[in-house]
């Protein structure tokens, strides 16, 4: 009877891989009795086939296994000391696999399927969203402090509507950005360990996908910028909002691309990952510091939110004491309480509003309010908006023969 001998893909990449080739190829293998051994070796032709089809790693790695291996340099030893030069362990590996590919004539097969992990994925996934998150957040926040540092008179923003867009771009940033570095740097560590990851499939998408999309904002961008120059219309406002969308986009297309260049310095790519750390940190905290600074503590924000209910309630009230005056021959209430429906008292005290007749068709509606409003100063109706107050007991003069116009500067909730 005879034994085939046959060599399982799992056998190459085993850690004594080298040792049971060699102890093979240098001396008679040993059968059970009654068996002997029978190596079936490839053709010529077909062995060439085969290795000129399969990926050939670094000619210069190729020769120094070959001289090392001869001259008896233990395996594990010529790893860790390539390994220390700089090489990954695939390139080491597949130049070892080629070495034994020759040695003993038979190519050793390549498993399909891609290399990446489910873990890897989810790393690179996580950051990239938590990416677009931040950078989009830290761009609207931008936008709206460029609104009021360079106010427009042709695009007047509503207060409350400018509020609630940077709270929510601080929330964003608050939660994505830490996310981000957190996520980073276990990758980076991660990577620094096995450099063979930075060429994960998944990685590799997600980069290019994010440089296509950087380039395609920074040159939308410029596009947009050059037309509203040709046009005569390129304001102070626009070339700082055109500004912001080019450093954000810019920043994140010059830090993947560099990162995509393969480098045998891994003390440069550290120090790039903490210069973009350092910046984009200082840019995010400057952010902050202006967001919070223009939207004031969660508690402001919920004594505007109440100057603005009792100013849309007092607005309310108006109208309807407007349609008393026409409904009952140009004669008004003689109290709130012969109006239909509406709100009457303080959203927060429950104090009743106070209503009072003047002259004529002249009548005041009053309130107490906590703040003064943004676009106005103490005396009511003498800012830009008719509905601007100042804090404390406030009173707007009303006429039943007009009507007055929304509270803008409030929005709607």
């Amino acid at each position: 009877m005879r034994c085939s001998f046959r060599v399982a893909c799992s056998e190459f990449y085993s850690g004594d891989f080298g040792t049971s080739v060699s102890a093979g190829m240098h001396s008679r293998m040993a059968c059970r009795p009654g068996f002997r051994a029978d190596i079936r070796i490839l053709p010529r032709q077909r062995f060439r086939d085969d290795i000129n089809s399969s990926v050939h790693p670094d000619p210069g790695i190729s020769a120094l296994i070959e001289k090392a291996l001869a001259a008896g340099v233990p395996e594990p030893s010529l790893i860790g000391i390539l390994t220390a030069r700089g090489w990954s362990e695939k390139e080491i590996y597949s130049a070892l696999a080629e070495h034994y590919e020759r040695t003993i004539g038979m190519r050793i097969p390549h498993r399909g399927g891609t290399t990446a992990s489910a873990k890897d994925a989810f790393f690179y996934l996580l950051i990239f969203s938590t990416l677009a998150t931040w950078t989009f957040a830290v761009g609207s926040l931008a936008f709206v402090l460029i609104e009021r540092f360079l106010p427009d008179p042709l695009f007047n923003g509503i207060q409350a509507v400018d509020n609630e867009e940077i709270t929510w771009s601080l929330a964003a940033i608050l939660v994505a950005f830490p996310l981000f570095l957190l996520v980073s740097r276990a990758v980076a560590r991660e990577a620094a360990k096995q450099p063979e990851k930075l060429d994960s499939p998944v990685r590799k998408w997600l980069t290019y996908l994010a440089l296509v999309i950087a380039a395609c904002v920074m040159m939308g961008d410029l596009i947009a910028a050059l037309g509203y120059l040709l046009r005569g219309e390129l304001t102070s406002r626009f070339v700082a909002k055109a500004c912001v969308v080019l450093a954000i986009s810019g920043g994140v297309f010059i830090y993947y691309f560099a990162g995509l260049r393969k480098t045998d310095d891994a003390a440069a790519a550290a120090r790039r990952n903490l210069l973009a750390a350092a910046v984009s940190s200082i840019v995010v905290v400057l952010m902050l510091i202006l967001g919070f600074w223009q939207m004031g503590a969660p508690s402001s924000q919920r004594q505007l939110r109440a100057d603005g209910q009792r100013v849309r309630d007092l607005y309310d009230l108006g109208n309807r004491i407007d349609n008393y005056w026409t409904a009952h021959n140009s004669q008004l209430p003689s109290g709130l309480d012969q109006l239909p429906g509406g709100r009457t008292t303080d959203p927060v005290t429950h104090a009743p509003y106070v209503y009072s007749r003047g002259q004529g068709n002249e009548y005041r509606l009053c309130a107490t309010f906590e703040r003064t409003s943004e676009n106005g100063g103490a005396v009511p109706g003498t800012g830009p908006d008719e509905w601007t107050h100042g804090a404390g007991y406030q009173c707007f003069n009303l006429d039943g023969n007009v009507r007055m116009p929304y509270p803008a500067q409030y929005g709607a909730y």
